[in-house]
């Protein structure tokens, strides 16, 4: 009792009462406050909770989830191999946040989510595939997808941007594409940062591929999606990577490759071109410089290529002239 009155008196003491509150019931009603989050997180927590985080630990009471019994829970995932450790990483993260809501709501007194690095994704290493994979990847993927292949390729937009892109936004004339405001299909919102809409400017091959999609899998309607599924209906990420763009990257040989990996495509090949870092973080949208800088290794790993090159322009430029010798002998035949 005289403990009870000093974490009372320090702002410690919360209701026992209050701990009983089940995961899974207070992980409902964490969700319904969270309304101003993006469709596509609000997708992602709904997965992680009803697939990763409920089924272990929704019949537990909030104050009954022990650091140990997190801890336990997190090993669990990490030693099934399956999902990998960056979804379970997210997992984590999403505990930790709702722990974090239910100690401002006094109904525990400290998070159990206390294990460093448990939330944080190690990135994985960048993965570039070549024009000509790219033009493999295009070539095994059903015809409806094949521009947006290219587009992501060859823009360097990102998935929400191409697949909320409307035909208003596309200037085939100009040879141009504009990213305004992310078109989803209840809603409408901004891109991430101010740097996310932009006017990107599209190579005249990728022009004729979408003029050909256009004519060929949509109808036209200024505010009608240039990119759809079957039967017209909008995208869906995780159909399209399980129905088609696995398969494709299978067929082509280039199993691991993500959609956003077409993205470094972009980038690695604006960075070749001769682009600057300030023309490259442009072009993709980015806030700050340091995503583009990325991109700079492809030139870093291009140095030795670069050195034979200039080698044989320097060898030209500095041989000898040889000068035709006939032998006596030789003469003497002719």
């Amino acid at each position: 009792m005289a403990s009870a009155f000093t974490d009372q008196a320090r702002g410690e003491w919360v209701d026992p009462e209050a701990g009983k509150v089940l995961l899974r019931v207070f992980a409902d009603e964490w969700m319904r406050g969270k309304v101003a989050l993006a469709p596509k997180t609000l997708e992602l927590y709904s997965y992680l909770l009803d697939n990763l985080i409920l089924p272990a630990l929704g019949h537990v009471a909030l104050g009954s989830l022990t650091a140990s019994r997190v801890r336990a829970w997190r090993a669990d995932l990490l030693k099934r191999g399956r999902p990998g450790p960056s979804t379970v990483a997210k997992a984590y993260r999403l505990v930790s946040a709702m722990m974090a809501t239910a100690v401002v709501d006094n109904l525990i007194a400290r998070s159990p989510c206390v294990e460093k690095g448990a939330g944080v994704e190690r990135a994985p290493e960048m993965r570039v595939a070549t024009p000509d994979q790219v033009a493999a990847t295009a070539k095994a993927i059903d015809p409806r997808y094949r521009a947006l292949v290219l587009t992501a390729a060859y823009s360097g937009c990102r998935w929400g941007e191409l697949a909320g892109l409307r035909q208003k936004h596309l200037d085939l004339l100009h040879a141009t594409l504009t990213v305004s405001p992310q078109d989803g299909t209840f809603i409408v919102r901004e891109p991430k940062t101010a740097a996310g809409r932009r006017v990107v400017h599209l190579p005249g091959a990728l022009v004729d591929e979408l003029d050909t999609h256009l004519g060929r899998f949509v109808r036209p309607d200024p505010v009608g999606f240039v990119f759809t599924a079957e039967r017209g209906a909008v995208l869906r990420q995780s159909n399209f990577r399980n129905r088609h763009w696995g398969p494709a990257v299978a067929a082509a040989g280039l199993e691991g490759l993500r959609f956003h990996d077409l993205r470094h495509v972009a980038g690695t090949l604006a960075t070749v071109s001769g682009a600057t870092i300030r023309e490259v973080q442009a072009r993709l949208g980015h806030a700050s410089p340091s995503a583009a800088y990325r991109y700079q290794h492809v030139l870093e790993d291009r140095d030795a290529e670069i050195a034979a090159r200039l080698d044989t322009v320097l060898r030209a430029s500095t041989a000898e002239p040889k000068v035709a010798r006939r032998s006596g002998r030789g003469a003497a035949r002719r």
